[in-house]
């Protein structure tokens, strides 16, 4: 008996001493298995970990510098500080609660982009993202900005703030996480792919979803990715907005609306469920569908026009589907027309600026809009791609797509000119003898008297080489062979020189370098005419003289600029900087000096003591006297300075981004 009880008494000693061994080694694999995951985790976020470089920006604090532009172009809205911001293509604007203007901040305030894109409020800031300055912080006061030193982000389209985080959506920089002191890459899954053209962030409950410009939507769930595309039965892989609605899961692509039950795509691995069906369902198909949010128990859409319908998304698909209607509640002429919600109001976002609609303000699918905030007159366009001062003072402002701004001298408004003709503005130059404003565009050459009205058009019809015209001269020459009434017009065809009715044309036929035509100057009996093949030089409306990388220094030779300064002649160049044309007859070139600059078409201007320069990053000068360079870079409300002109107390720059007037006493002040 006792040898018995001690045999058990041995096994259940033997059983616990396994026992307890084998939650040893189970204890010890999982501590092995914590700190690899542990080691794991500390690897990837070292690899995922973003190098960033920061800086405060200063504001320019010089009466001699003016910056108008139009700020009707809205991006983003959030509210900030108990005020309410909006991004728009020309700075940040804060209004009050019930619209009316506080502040327009510009590149003089310190932003360093003009071209915002997004808003989010994080940490007791708002931060804003530009379209090619990075991540921009502001406290209220003063600005700060974040740039990533081993990627080229080129634009931030969303931003979210999300659990003591800020996701940063860029085009080409992936996506990327916010704590406040550091940027993380969040990258999809065990392939860690980058995620690209994100222009939509969305969170809800524990689901993060991210949508692109090309790649359809990406889902995170617990370190779970999922995506989806047209091949799981979305209508485009352009996403532009997303609602939850209980189980119901809506998304908006650029060619409609699909729906599909979130459960389901949990669960479900492959593209289609057992029934062979996608996971999406179409909803309807909605060419141009621009937005999509939840708001007041209903699902709002916009078009890209401005159009908006809502509909209650409880109803069973076949009801959704024929709720939506063919023609749908039109608010407003506009395009780039977006969604947000804020402060349980609805909100319309687009280029003629903003619409909003209270929460009880609805009567089914009809949502009832009105305008909303205090927009001052300003420029049409901040795209500024021809400016000319008329005899009376004003500015002539030309824009690409919105026709022409005429300007008092504060910059106020005076008329907006703008037709199926008078688009697509490429130059202006005012006939000193008769008063009258020519516009050269891409439907030909336009005439505008002293009272605005367009007097006459010029085109193919006319007997011009092509209706698309770069530029307009008047010539002359020392024999009076021509005379100031003969109209001479670099075309995409060739030169066409003439009277209405009786243009005769010059092409590589007749000796040009290009029939690719950007400028023409008449200067002391010649006429310079800048191509896409070089430099030509005619007389008595005869080319004797053709300047190419193969006969002289002129590289490239894509002329782009033409202007005189007294006796002197330069020429711009895209990607070759600047050149004079000397007294001898050779090409002089100042990329020592200034480097290998991109001129842009018909950007060069001088009033004789200096010469202009416009380029794809600020503008140049050139102090005649002095014979030095400097650069306008942070002055501009934009790189890109497409126009300049000026008068007897300012020089204009029309940028990509609106208007820069600076006095010439500015330049005095700096010398």
């Amino acid at each position: 008996m006792t040898k018995l009880i001690l045999q058990k008494r041995t096994l259940v000693l033997v059983a616990s001493l396994g026992l307890v061994l084998s939650l040893t080694v189970v204890w010890v694999v999982k501590l092995r298995a914590d700190r690899s995951l542990a080691q794991e985790r500390t690897r990837l976020a070292k690899q995922n970990f973003v190098p960033f470089e920061h800086k405060n920006y200063s504001a320019i604090n010089n009466p001699a510098i003016s910056v108008w532009q139009s700020y009707k172009n809205i991006r983003a809205i959030e509210r900030f500080n108990d005020a309410i911001f909006v991004a728009t293509d020309g700075g940040l604007v804060q209004f009050g609660p019930t619209g009316n203007l506080l502040r327009h901040y510009s590149v003089l305030d310190g932003l360093p982009d003009s071209d915002l894109l997004s808003l989010a409020a994080f940490n007791s800031k708002l931060f804003i993202g530009t379209r090619t300055s990075g991540l921009v912080a502001f406290d209220g006061t003063n600005f700060e900005g974040y740039r990533w030193t081993d990627r080229a982000p080129q634009s931030i389209d969303a931003l979210l703030s999300d659990a003591g985080r800020l996701l940063v959506g860029t085009r080409a920089g992936g996506l990327i996480a916010f704590d406040g002191s550091q940027f993380t890459e969040i990258k999809t899954g065990a392939e860690q792919q980058r995620l690209n053209a994100i222009n939509f962030l969305s969170k809800n409950g524990a689901t993060l979803f991210v949508g692109t410009f090309n790649d359809g939507l990406w889902t995170e769930q617990g370190s779970r990715w999922s995506h989806f595309t047209t091949v799981d039965g979305l209508h485009s892989n352009r996403i532009v907005g997303l609602a939850v609605d209980n189980d119901n899961l809506f998304v908006a692509s650029d060619y409609g609306l699909a729906t599909a039950n979130l459960t389901n795509l949990a669960t479900n691995a492959t593209n289609t469920g057992e029934s062979g069906q996608p996971r999406f369902l179409s909803v309807a198909v909605v060419p141009s569908l621009s937005s999509l949010v939840q708001h007041n128990g209903m699902l709002v859409l916009c078009k890209d026009n401005g159009e908006t319908f809502g509909l209650r998304a409880h109803s069973d698909l076949s009801h959704l589907r024929r709720t939506i209607p063919t023609t749908w509640n039109s608010v407003s002429v506009a395009t780039g027309s977006k969604l947000a919600t804020l402060d349980r109001d609805l909100w319309l976002l687009g280029n003629d600026g903003i619409h909003r609609a209270v929460a009880d303000n609805s009567d089914g699918g009809n949502i009832r809009f009105s305008r909303w905030g205090e927009f001052r007159q300003s420029l049409a366009s901040n795209l500024i791609s021809a400016l000319s001062v008329d005899s009376q003072g004003r500015l002539w402002a030309g824009t690409f797509r919105n026709g022409i701004d005429v300007l008092g001298p504060s910059g106020t408004l005076t008329a907006h000119l703008e037709s199926e003709s008078v688009r697509e503005i490429n130059s202006l130059i005012e006939d000193a003898a008769s008063k009258r404003m020519l516009a050269a565009s891409s439907a030909g050459l336009l005439s505008f008297n002293t009272n605005l009205a367009t007097t006459e058009r010029l085109s193919a019809a006319d007997g011009l080489l092509s209706n698309s015209i770069m530029q307009v001269a008047q010539a002359s020459d020392r024999n009076s062979q021509l005379d100031r009434s003969m109209l001479v017009l670099a075309t995409s065809k060739g030169l066409s020189l003439g009277v209405k009715g009786r243009f005769r044309g010059v092409t590589t036929v007749q000796g040009l370098p290009s029939n690719s035509l950007y400028s023409v100057l008449d200067h002391a009996g010649k006429l310079y005419v800048a191509t896409l093949g070089g430099l030509a030089v005619l007389e008595s409306g005869r080319v004797y003289r053709v300047f190419k990388d193969t006969n002289s220094k002129l590289t490239p030779n894509w002329v782009t600029a033409l202007c005189a300064v007294g006796p002197r002649v330069f020429l711009g160049t895209y990607g070759g900087g600047v050149f004079e044309l000397t007294a001898s007859g050779e090409l002089r070139s100042f990329s020592s000096e200034i480097g290998r600059a991109v001129v842009n078409p018909n950007a060069m201007w001088s009033h004789g003591s200096r010469l202009y320069v416009g380029t794809l990053e600020g503008a140049l000068v050139f102090d005649i006297n002095t014979q030095e360079w400097m650069r306008l870079s942070s002055e501009m409300p934009a790189r890109m300075v497409l126009s300049i002109t000026g008068d007897e107390k300012h020089v204009y720059f029309g940028t990509t981004g609106g208007i820069a007037r600076i006095e010439h006493r500015y330049w005095t002040r700096n010398s």
